[in-house]
């Protein structure tokens, strides 16, 4: 008798351990999968307030009948030209020994892109992701998938990033902080920030409520942008509440003079540790100013650096505050729609972050 066929399905329910227990073997350490982890699992994939039958998530079963390939899809609504569309974000990908599966992970992402979304987005694909959606005919968006990082003490961050891959190296920090004070004294700017003119606007800590009503009210000038509103984008911020492996979350916003927002941005960090960046929004002009208050905050704070996304539209900022950019995830996208793919190609699309898929705690939670 034959042995049944491989497949790819929807994700329902009953999936959500075994897809657990693959995420933790993928993604972790490989212990058992925590009640944290399969409830972060169905909040993300199922009780999504964009949820839609017709977008759902994929799962690989093999021959055994067994959950062995995941693919999360995370359905958006944006607007483009005046026009309400649909987008998919692919996420946490995953597929159990690989090279006895060789195609899954291509099937997996097939399943993805043959839904009835506009546009279709990776915003953290790795490079073995990369590679399957490169062999469909999609590569990587350059502007998008430029990470940068602003070294604030080298010591310090020398031994966080060590410190990812091997725990015990913990046990360095005292040196790295050592190194950092010895480069101080030497006098060496090349890693300190210039001070700011003091003529930009004033930022000040806020709260999820504040930040949500600068955000929707700055999103607009993008020509693909995100469809918030107090419900949905209440819910990615809370959702985006903690993420214990970058520390704790920062929310600033700045307000012109007719008490409209003008800036905000927001950050996970700790003292020593490297800081990372959900989401940063300004208008053009205060640009700067939102680098300089993001860059110098996370430096009072303790923080050895400061890492984000590739975000077009700071670029040229960050490049003169002597931010490194390197290639650590990136962001792919595919639609037939020729304006979508215009405003992506040309750097004008709101796409990553609180806008993509990077609010999930599934980023950055430990879930122990």
């Amino acid at each position: 008798m034959n042995s049944p066929a491989s497949t790819v399905r929807p994700l329902n329910k009953d999936d959500l351990a075994p897809v657990a227990d693959l995420f933790q073997r993928t993604f972790r350490d490989g212990t058992p999968a925590s009640p944290a982890l399969e409830a972060a699992l169905r909040q993300t994939f199922i009780d999504h307030p964009f949820a839609d039958a017709d977008l759902p998530s994929h799962v690989f079963v093999n021959e055994a009948g067994k959950v062995s390939g995941f693919i999360g899809v995370n359905p958006a609504r944006m607007t483009i030209g005046g026009r309400e569309i649909r987008a998919a974000f692919a996420s946490s990908m995953m597929v159990e020994r690989p090279k006895e599966n060789p195609l899954a992970g291509a099937r997996l992402i097939r399943a993805f892109l043959s839904g009835p979304q506009d546009v279709s987005i990776s915003e953290t694909a790795n490079a073995t992701a990369l590679g399957m959606w490169r062999k469909l005919g999609h590569d990587l968006i350059p502007a998008y998938s430029m990470n940068w990082l602003r070294v604030f003490r080298p010591g310090s961050t020398g031994i966080d990033i060590l410190n990812r891959v091997h725990p015990a190296a913990k046990l360095l920090k005292p040196f790295g902080v050592l190194a950092d004070r010895i480069a101080s004294m030497g006098g060496s700017s090349s890693f300190g920030l210039e001070t700011p003119s003091g003529k930009g606007p004033a930022f000040q800590d806020v709260g999820e409520e504040k930040l949500a009503e600068a955000l929707m009210a700055l999103a607009p000038a993008f020509p693909l942008a995100p469809v918030w509103n107090r419900q949905s984008l209440g819910w990615f911020l809370a959702q985006a509440r903690e993420k214990s492996q970058f520390g704790q979350i920062v929310r600033r916003v700045a307000y012109g003079s007719d008490g409209a927002p003008v800036a905000a941005h927001v950050y996970y960090g700790r003292p020593g540790g490297i800081a990372w960046v959900l989401q940063s929004l300004a208008r053009p002009e205060r640009m700067e100013a939102m680098v300089d208050d993001m860059l110098h905050h996370a430096a009072d704070a303790g923080c050895a650096a400061i890492r984000g996304a590739g975000q077009p539209w700071l670029t040229p900022f960050l490049l003169r505050k002597k931010a490194l950019f390197l290639g650590r995830s990136f962001v792919v996208a595919q639609t037939k729609d020729r304006e979508i793919r215009e405003a992506i190609d040309n750097g004008k699309a709101l796409i990553t972050g609180l806008a993509g898929e990077t609010w999930s705690p599934l980023i950055g939670e430990r879930f122990t």
